[in-house]
C-alpha cells in the first residue's frame, strides 16, 4: 500500500511539473521564432544559415529563433546603424543552454561585430536580438565554426 502511495505522488508530481514547463527552444524547428516582440521590423532571409535585415523607429523588443547547428562554434556577423542612442545586443545560448555569445552594438562607436562564438554544446541553439530604442537599421548573419 505504502508502495502505491509514494509511486501515486510520485506520478502526480511528475505530470503537474511536466504540465507547468514552458516549450523549450530545443523544440522548435530549426529557424523558427521563438520569441518577437520587437515593435520594429526584422526581415529573416537565410535558407540555410540564419541571416537577415532590420529596422527601427525608437523601438524595442526581443526577436529570437531556434537554429541547429552542428557545430561547437559559430561565425557571426552583425552590424548597425542608430541614430539618437538605441542598440542591438546578440545573444547566443548553445543547445545546453549555455550563454557562448552577448554582444550589444553600437559600443563606443563601434556598429559592427564580427567574430566567433565561445565553444558550446552542437544542436538547437537559441539566437536573440534584443532591441533597445532602436532607431536605424541594420543586419545580422551566421554560419557552423570549423
Amino acid at each position: 500500500m505504502l508502495k502505491s502511495t509514494l509511486k501515486f505522488a510520485l506520478l502526480l508530481s511528475i505530470l503537474i511539473s511536466s504540465a507547468s514547463c514552458s516549450k523549450e527552444y530545443a523544440d522548435y524547428k530549426n529557424k523558427e521564432v521563438v520569441e518577437d516582440t520587437y515593435t520594429g521590423n526584422v526581415e529573416s532571409e537565410g535558407k540555410v544559415d540564419p541571416d537577415g535585415d532590420f529596422t527601427g523607429n525608437g523601438d524595442s523588443g526581443t526577436y529570437s529563433f531556434a537554429w541547429e547547428n552542428s557545430k561547437k562554434t559559430a561565425d557571426v556577423n552583425f552590424d548597425v546603424t542608430t541614430s539618437a542612442g538605441g542598440s542591438v545586443q546578440m545573444i547566443i545560448n548553445d543547445a545546453k543552454g549555455k550563454e557562448i555569445l552577448n554582444e550589444t552594438r553600437p559600443v563606443d562607436g563601434n556598429d559592427t561585430f564580427s567574430g566567433v562564438t565561445a565553444e558550446g554544446k552542437e544542436g538547437t541553439w537559441l539566437v536573440q536580438l534584443i532591441f533597445t530604442d532602436f532607431n536605424g537599421d541594420g543586419s545580422y548573419s551566421l554560419s557552423p565554426g570549423n
